[in-house]
């Protein structure tokens, strides 16, 4: 196997907590150059009756109905909630301040009656807390944290500073159909290792999306790591970005042009991002646009991916979608790019 290196309003500002306010004067997180080196950290599996940390990193709420859906969901699944202090705040378009929401985190991580942290929505502003996160703080109270889209940011940079593994998975305002439910279960709650195939989703079940389409067939194990392309290539250049040396990268995207998409291609290829990656694995376009539609995007990563000599292949069920599988970064995976397989190696919890 490849080695494993390092996925009511409140109007006005409130101070950060105790374990907040432990940031370098640089901005730059704790833990030094040797952070890659340090252990991988697997968080605790949840139990019945778990309290779930609910939490608005990014883009505002416009109900408090949409917290409550969220509550009410995770009482159906036998879980407790405690949503964070600034959930429902604004600012601007962002769920509260800078400074809030990166309280709300680390309240979460610190407070010993949360056992798991669940992002409430996506939209834009995870990376604008990073440098207000305590790396050391949250490697100290490993937890589960778990989201999608735009909370990638979140993932990347707590895999990367932290060495925890994080989980791509659903936010609290996704459908929680019985997919969604059953491999949340299955990764977070019974430890076991969740498999997507190219014809079944593990249940027995067709499984929806685009076309598998191989881009260059090959079999690769390594860990797995990735989010939503255009967040994860914002994060290129910056400390917060984990090294895809030997891993199993994963891409998803939605709502963006053809070109867009080449351009935060392009941006990782520029930074060699992919040279030593083990295999890359695309997952779905959602409404995205282009001349050719799904063809354009495979002749497209085609284009970027071929000269890599490696497997990669398109149409993984991963992205803006229904269900959302709950994927583990930073655990060790196996993918086949002939057949488009993707399956887990060890459990994601202890």
């Amino acid at each position: 196997m490849l080695r494993t290196l390092g996925l009511g309003a409140l109007a006005t500002p409130m101070a950060l907590s105790a374990a907040a306010q432990r940031v370098p004067e640089s901005g730059v997180p704790s833990g030094g150059p040797s952070t890659e080196a340090r252990p991988l950290l697997r968080p605790p599996r949840l139990r019945p009756g778990a309290r779930i940390g609910l939490v608005a990193p990014a883009g505002r709420l416009d109900r408090r109905s949409q917290l409550e859906d969220t509550q009410a969901q995770l009482d159906r699944m036998g879980f407790l909630t405690k949503p964070g202090r600034h959930v429902m705040s604004r600012h601007g378009y962002l769920a509260g301040t800078d400074e809030q929401r990166a309280e709300d985190i680390m309240d979460m991580f610190t407070d010993p009656d949360v056992d798991a942290i669940l992002a409430l929505r996506g939209g834009w502003g995870c990376a604008r807390i990073l440098p207000l996160l305590e790396y050391n703080v949250i490697r100290a109270h490993p937890k589960a944290i778990i989201g999608y889209s735009d909370i990638t940011a979140l993932l990347l940079a707590i895999y990367a500073r932290s060495r925890l593994v994080t989980f791509h998975g659903p936010v609290g305002r996704s459908n929680w159909n019985s997919r969604t439910v059953e491999a949340f279960r299955k990764v977070l709650v019974r430890g076991e290792l969740l498999h997507l195939d190219p014809v079944a989703d593990g249940e027995g079940r067709r499984r929806r999306g685009d076309p598998i389409h191989t881009i260059r067939g090959g079999i690769a194990e390594g860990p797995l790591v990735g989010g939503n392309l255009s967040v994860a290539s914002a994060l290129i250049g910056t400390p917060y970005m984990p090294d895809f040396s030997g891993h199993v990268v994963f891409f998803e995207e939605v709502r963006e042009q053809l070109y867009r998409v080449d351009r935060h291609l392009t941006q990782f290829m520029l930074a060699g991002s992919f040279d030593d990656a083990a295999a890359i694995v695309f997952g779905q376009c959602a409404r995205c646009t282009g001349d050719s539609g799904i063809g354009g995007l495979t002749w497209l990563l085609r284009d970027h991916l071929l000269a890599l000599r490696k497997p990669a292949w398109t149409g993984a069920p991963i992205g803006h979608m229904s269900p959302v599988y709950t994927l583990p970064i930073g655990i060790p995976v196996i993918t086949d790019s002939t057949i488009g397989m993707l399956r887990m190696l060890e459990p994601a919890v202890i």
